[in-house]
């Protein structure tokens, strides 16, 4: 079995650009349908769970409409995403996984960021040090 053949790769590319297409329907296409059970987020997650059902939905025909491999791993990318939709709130109860990131937000600098310069600097940032003779103005390197 060669991992590089043209077989493995359509079928990686397939079930990658299924699962992208779930991703864009659920953010562009099913919210601007005007159905509120559709569109219309509720606490409980309905519009979620209907949303990823009918990507599921949509998974499960699309080998039926698009032939080979190629309707195949997109059906399949399509399904993925909507079974992982469907189960993460259930898999979030449980404590199993959360909302939480992995790194979670992580400023360098000051608070504001209102120099822009991402590197763990104080206040002022751009004065040159008293021992410091180039002639820029922040030191080696003039911004």
């Amino acid at each position: 079995m060669n991992l590089l053949s043209k077989e493995t790769l359509i079928g990686a590319a397939s079930l990658g650009a299924g699962a992208v297409a779930a991703k864009i329907v659920h953010k562009k296409l099913l919210p601007n349908i005007p159905v509120d059970i559709i569109s219309k987020s509720n606490a409980d997650g309905t519009a979620t769970n209907v949303q990823n059902l009918i990507t599921l939905a949509a998974g499960i025909f699309t080998p039926m409409v698009v032939k080979g491999s190629i309707g195949t791993g997109l059906g399949a990318g399509m399904i993925a995403v909507s079974v992982a939709g469907l189960v993460n709130p259930l898999l979030a109860n449980a404590g199993i996984t959360g909302n939480d990131t992995f790194m979670g937000d992580v400023f360098m600098g000051n608070d504001t960021m209102e120099s822009g310069t991402l590197m763990g600097a104080s206040e002022n940032i751009f004065d040159s040090p008293s021992n410091d003779f180039t002639p820029g103005d922040a030191g080696e390197m003039d911004y």
